[in-house]
């Protein structure tokens, strides 16, 4: 029987466990790939964990210090990624847009940061997945793409589970660190929707976006910083892993983006939020309350509902394509990924 793009539609295009499914079934054909992407994927996850570990094992230092020292890190990281690239890292092409993906994306990393220093890793972790929620937002506004109605009952769920994670009704559980988190979400979107334009207009050179990103992050650090504290010790190993953690992340992510299924890659990112509740839970003790768990847990289902419902245009209305009687899976490049 002949399979019709209008069947696709409802049956798989909106259903997020059937495109999971499918982006297995997709990856098994090469088994051996599949097992290193799945583990290069955790990998990330694990790395970007410990990279938070790093920041939070330093409440002495403020985060607009350590915003500083993460470009700074990172921007001695650029000549290898050029010379493993070949890209320049600077041609005075989009210049605007790239100063706009640098503000947004190190500004998303502050708030990051300050929210890291006031909240459990958890709720921090949780509240940063917010992203995809103010994506859907955004998109429709700056990218001129159609927001599906089905994805309407994931931002309500979205929404319900920001309140119960920063339990809006209670004025004494509610306060400043959370609103970081949330702008640190909101922030990261606007990153992803620059990068989005970016490609748009053709450009491919992720060396010059991540070289903006690093010089951004030196600026913006620089002028909030009230005062220099000077790092003792064990902080400078702390600081100097924080970047190679993050460097770490992206190359980790980028290999599992490039070798298996985006979707199966993005649901495995969610491993990141128990690795999180783990390490402060370990490390500090930390324990999330109820409202917490149900609001993640309420997040993250929103959050996986947007791999699939996330707007999109015509030419770019799904992943897959049909071929014949059957449905195959192509990798989708414009999945974001972290600032």
């Amino acid at each position: 029987m002949a399979f019709h793009s209008s069947d696709y539609q409802t049956e798989v295009a909106y259903n997020p466990f059937a495109r999971l499914r499918m982006a297995i079934v997709a990856t098994r054909k090469n088994g051996s790939m599949m097992v290193w992407g799945v583990l290069a994927a955790i990998g990330a996850s694990l790395a970007f964990t410990l990279m938070d570990v790093f920041v939070k094992a330093m409440p002495d230092i403020p985060s607009s210090e350590l915003t500083f020292f993460r470009g700074v890190v990172g921007l001695l990281v650029i000549p290898l990624l050029c010379m493993r690239t070949g890209e320049a890292f600077f041609t005075h092409h989009n210049k605007r847009l790239l100063c706009l993906r640098g503000f947004f994306g190190s500004m998303g990393l502050l708030f990051y940061f300050l929210s890291i220093h006031g909240l459990t890793l958890g709720d921090s972790q949780i509240l940063a997945q917010l992203s995809a929620f103010f994506m859907c937002i955004l998109s429709p506004i700056f990218l001129h793409e159609r927001l599906p109605l089905r994805a309407v009952p994931a931002l309500v769920i979205i929404t319900a589970g920001t309140f119960s994670v920063i339990e809006i009704w209670n004025f004494s559980s509610f306060n400043i660190y959370a609103l970081y988190g949330i702008a640190g979400g909101f922030c990261s979107a606007a990153a992803y929707i620059v990068i989005s334009t970016l490609a748009e207009r053709g450009m491919k050179n992720g060396t010059e976006i991540v070289f903006y990103f690093q010089i951004f992050s030196i600026i913006i650090g620089l002028a909030l910083m009230d005062g220099f504290v000077m790092p003792h010790g064990l902080e400078w190993l702390w600081i100097f892993g924080m970047g190679v953690m993050a460097l770490a992340a992206q190359m980790l992510m980028t290999w599992a983006f490039q070798h298996i299924n985006s979707i199966l890659v993005s649901f495995l990112m969610y491993t990141e939020i128990l690795f999180h509740i783990l390490s402060g839970w370990a490390l500090w003790g930390e324990r999330m309350g109820i409202y917490s768990w149900i609001g993640g847990t309420l997040i993250v289902l929103g959050s996986m509902m947007l791999l699939v419902y996330k707007p999109r245009d015509d030419k770019r209305r799904s992943t897959h394509v049909i071929v014949g009687d059957k449905k195959t899976e192509e990798n989708d490049s414009t999945l974001p990924q972290t600032v």
